[in-house]
């Protein structure tokens, strides 16, 4: 074959990708119990479905390490409440490398299996040929209206599933290499906000745990374990000693933040250790201890709004809760008396 040839690059990057798989190349495992139990309640507040869960897993592997089927985790709850970070100190406990990908707005197979070469190399030729001709050509368009109907009759889900389902994915074979490649012992963690979008299919190969979402009290100890010392050393003023008072982040948590998780508490904590890091840079007076005082100067006025007790009148009042796919919401329903005469026949 001419070494000018177009079709040189594309065997090239194929056999690249082909010696770049790890075929006999694996990590050991971390099959230690306590140690993994150790990582988990470094990391993680609560979450104690999820974390026996995993120790479980771990157990299991040690007193049968050549097990062939691993479980497909899939962790379900609002945002912030630690899927994701959860997922990484997995791999840490394991001594695993963590690979995260999103699949949020995958539409196309082809994605998740990948291209066809064929299709590939025609429109490979058919752009170097673009690049030359005066007018774009036939056959360019003709392959870009061909993709565009494989983008609309795609189904993800279908190829998610060889990838995930342990009696398929030991030999997994995508459309680019056409190569069963095993996948079996990778340990697939996947993580979700809401169930009503996953196929049926696909959910009933899946341990679902749920993330119910925190308390107040979780989210005081969760903001005095990790929010607090993250945001102290991310704007430099671990020398400061800084301090919040109880009061202040129930402030906070009930005026300024109206979540399940934590992410909108931790951005509040650190807006605060931002101006007190440039009340230190501009050499003025700035606080060591945050009281609740202090809470609305740095924050501006509160943005959450919660229901005042009603003074006892002649209508009732009843709190309910609204489930929502991110948390739920309690909300308060007026009722009202009413006579009725009850006729009987």
């Amino acid at each position: 074959m001419p070494p000018m040839a177009p079709e040189v690059g594309i065997i090239r990057t194929y056999i690249d990708w082909i010696l770049d798989l790890p075929w006999t190349k694996s990590t050991p495992d971390n099959l230690d119990v306590k140690h993994a139990a150790k990582i988990l309640d470094r990391d993680h507040y609560g979450l104690k479905k999820a974390k026996e869960r995993i120790l479980e897993y771990i157990a299991v592997r040690s007193l049968k390490p050549k097990k062939d089927r691993q479980p497909i985790l899939c962790f379900v709850g609002p945002p912030g409440t630690g899927k994701t970070s959860l997922g990484r100190s997995i791999a840490e406990a394991l001594g695993r490398k963590f690979a995260r990908v999103s699949l949020g707005g995958v539409r196309d197979e082809a994605e998740i299996r990948g291209h066809r070469r064929p299709i590939l190399a025609r429109c490979r030729d058919a752009s170097c040929k673009r690049s030359s001709a005066p007018e774009p050509p036939t056959r360019f368009s003709c392959w870009m209206r061909l993709i565009n109907c494989i983008l609309i009759f795609a189904r993800p889900g279908s190829a998610m599933l060889e990838v995930l389902d342990p009696e398929q994915n030991n030999s997994f074979s995508d459309h680019y290499l056409e190569m069963p490649f095993d996948l079996s012992k990778v340990m697939f963690v996947t993580t979700a906000n809401y169930l009503g979008s996953i196929p049926a299919a696909l959910l009933d190969r899946m341990e679902v745990i749920e993330f119910p979402g925190y308390i107040e009290e979780e989210k005081l100890e969760i903001a005095n374990r990790y929010l607090i010392p993250r945001q102290i050393e991310e704007n430099g003023i671990s020398d400061i000693d800084l301090t919040f008072e109880t009061a202040a982040l129930q402030r906070i948590i009930r005026e300024y933040t109206f979540e399940a998780g934590v992410r909108n508490l931790e951005r509040e904590i650190g807006r605060i250790s931002r101006k007190v890091a440039r009340l230190k840079a501009e050499e003025k007076k700035y606080p060591t201890k945050i009281t609740a005082d202090l809470i609305e100067k740095f924050l501006d006025p509160r943005s959450t709004f919660r229901p005042k007790r009603r003074s006892r009148t002649k209508l009732a009042w009843c709190s309910r809760w609204h489930g929502r796919r991110m948390g739920a919401k309690s909300c308060r329903s007026k009722l009202q008396y009413s006579k009725a005469k009850a006729h009987c026949r």
